[in-house]
């Protein structure tokens, strides 16, 4: 089992890197977008022997002036205010996205028997064009929600942040979905405890 576990991992990390291209010389116009990935029901299965129990997949096209980067991140919320930026990435080496595979996913990490509620963590991943990126952060959450921020195609605007992915999280007995379809802050953010959001802008170098 563990091993198989490993190659379902694997299969995440090959997902990440499909569409990778050689970097070129940039042109003088620039266009980005992004738009969700389905997966095929086989991918859909492996996926979910890994332990990764919520995952979005998205679909990077476009390319980068040299004088311009992407940044990936994932920002955190906590009833409904800013708190922090974990798993920030920058200074892409790839300038060319064709079919680049990115995604944010969320997982329950319990590292021992017997732990009690207040211990659990949550493993969140951020799946960037070069590789994929994890951290653990506390959870106590009992009710939660995890949807995409986005529907069909989107072009991204320069230093402007896009949304792709949300989870929700609270102790009370009901929560507002947080999904969405144009890239912007899910509106049930103030109503969550804590939150998760997944992040691209692209921005100056």
């Amino acid at each position: 089992m563990r091993y198989f576990k490993g190659y379902c991992l694997l299969l995440i990390s090959i997902l990440l890197l499909t569409g990778c291209a050689d970097v070129e010389k940039s042109p003088s116009n620039t266009k980005l977008t992004i738009k969700s990935y389905s997966m095929s029901e086989n991918q859909s299965l492996l996926i979910s022997k890994t332990g990764v129990e919520q995952i979005e997949f998205f679909k990077l096209n476009g390319t980068l002036k040299e004088e311009d980067d992407l940044q990936f991140s994932v920002e955190v919320f906590e009833n409904g205010k800013f708190k922090e930026e974990l798993l920030k990435t920058w200074d892409e080496v790839q300038t060319i996205y064709e079919d680049s595979i990115i995604s944010f996913g969320i997982s329950d990490s319990r590292e021992g028997e017997g732990e009690s509620e207040g211990d659990r963590s949550l493993k969140l991943l951020n799946g960037i064009p070069s590789g994929l990126a994890t951290t653990l952060y506390p959870n106590s959450m009992t009710v939660s929600t995890f949807s995409k921020l986005i529907e069909g195609e989107i072009t991204l605007e320069k230093n402007k942040p896009i949304y792709l992915a949300a989870w929700l999280g609270t102790t009370k007995n009901e929560l507002r979905s947080g999904g969405g379809g144009d890239g912007e802050l899910p509106a049930g953010i103030e109503e969550a405890e804590l939150a998760f959001i997944y992040k691209v802008l692209w921005t100056d170098k």
